[in-house]
Formats: C-alpha cells, sequence, structure tokens
C-alpha cells in the first residue's frame, strides 16, 4: 500500500520571509540598473567632458594624467571657455595673465590677455604649468593643486610651517578656498577616470 503525504500549507510566517526575499531581490535588481545604467549618465552630465583631443594632446606632452587636467577644467571653469574669475584668471584653466605671459616667454610665442580664452592656449599653458609644478613639488598631485589655486610660494610657506600629513597632503591649508579646491579635484578626477576611461585612454588595468 502506498502512503501518500499530505502537502503542508505556507504559514503565515513562510509567506511574510518569501515576500521579504523577493522585495530584497527587486531592489537589487533595481540599484544594478541604477548602477550601471542610470548613475553613470547622471554622472556623465554632472562631470562634462569637452576638448578631448587637446587634453589628450597636451596631457601626453607634459607627462600629465589626463583626468587630473580634466578635474583641473571641471573645478576652474566647468568647461566653460571665457569664464573670467573675480581675481582676473581666463579661460578653461583659469591662467593669471602674469602666468600667462610667463609661460609664453619660456615657450617663446607672443601673448595676449585674449589669447587665454582660446581652448588650444588654455590647455597647454594650464598643462605645462601643471607639469612645473609637479616637478617643483616631487610629483605631489595634492601640494601642485594647492600651488596651482594658491600659488607655489604658498604652498611652499604652508609646508614648511605645517608639514605634510600621511596622504601627503600640506597638513594645514589655512586658505579655506584653497583646501576645499584640493578635494574638490581630486575627487573630480577619479569620477573622470571612472567615466571616461576609454576616450581619455586611461589604462584602468593597473
Amino acid at each position: 500500500m502506498n502512503e501518500t503525504t499530505e502537502k503542508q500549507p505556507i504559514t503565515k510566517k513562510q509567506k511574510t520571509v518569501l515576500i521579504v526575499l523577493a522585495m530584497i531581490a527587486v531592489c537589487l535588481i533595481v540599484t544594478s540598473v541604477l548602477v550601471f545604467w542610470v548613475l553613470p549618465g547622471v554622472l556623465r552630465a554632472r562631470f562634462k567632458l569637452d576638448h578631448v583631443d587637446l587634453i589628450k594632446q597636451y596631457s601626453e606632452q607634459y607627462d600629465l594624467d589626463p583626468a587630473l587636467v580634466c578635474a583641473v577644467i571641471y573645478t576652474e571653469s566647468s568647461f566653460k571657455e571665457t569664464a573670467t574669475s573675480r581675481v582676473g584668471a581666463k579661460g578653461l584653466m583659469q591662467i593669471m595673465p602674469q602666468t600667462g605671459a610667463e609661460i609664453a616667454e619660456a615657450l617663446g610665442e607672443p601673448f595676449s590677455e585674449e589669447r587665454l580664452y582660446d581652448p588650444e592656449v588654455s590647455i597647454r599653458y594650464g598643462c605645462y604649468y601643471l607639469r612645473e609644478q609637479l616637478d617643483r613639488f616631487d610629483q605631489n598631485e595634492a601640494v601642485t593643486l594647492a600651488a596651482y589655486n594658491a600659488g607655489p610660494h604658498r604652498a611652499e610657506l604652508w609646508i614648511s610651517e605645517y608639514g605634510l600629513d600621511s596622504r601627503g597632503h600640506i597638513r594645514y591649508i589655512p586658505f579655506g578656498e584653497t583646501d576645499r579646491y584640493v578635494d574638490k579635484v581630486l575627487q573630480a578626477k577619479e569620477n573622470y577616470a571612472n567615466l571616461y576611461a576609454k576616450e581619455l585612454a586611461i589604462d584602468t588595468e593597473d
């Protein structure tokens, strides 16, 4: 004689568990869609990229990370070619006229302030200046950015007075704007490297 076993009805507690598990699965799917499809689009809209060929050309010429160059442009001007700061810095990479004149002299070419609004000139001069400061500060990006924003002599003074922390950042920056600037550029650099690795020809396997 064959015995048959009756199916036990699902209890209320088991139903609740199944519903919770189903909700978790849906949340994971939605999160995956947001992370892999929606979020990059939102971030690309925020972290604009333009003048890719010029950025790649002069990043390579001056041995710079193109993501760093993009981050400086984003922070300085949000890729607005006609940007002018309250202190008179001009163009995509916000070059001060005096600095621009010094760079032009070093490169052996004529200079006028209006040339700083030319994207090619601004990116070339900005990359030249970044390379100059990186060499001056032992390839330290955080210190270089402080120098880019507040001037190399101030960066040297702050290092002398306060030293560097364990990350290699200046331990204390008296200028709040410069302190925020360094963090903002470094965060933007990560975003550009992640969002535009292909466009900027960044090797992500390191």
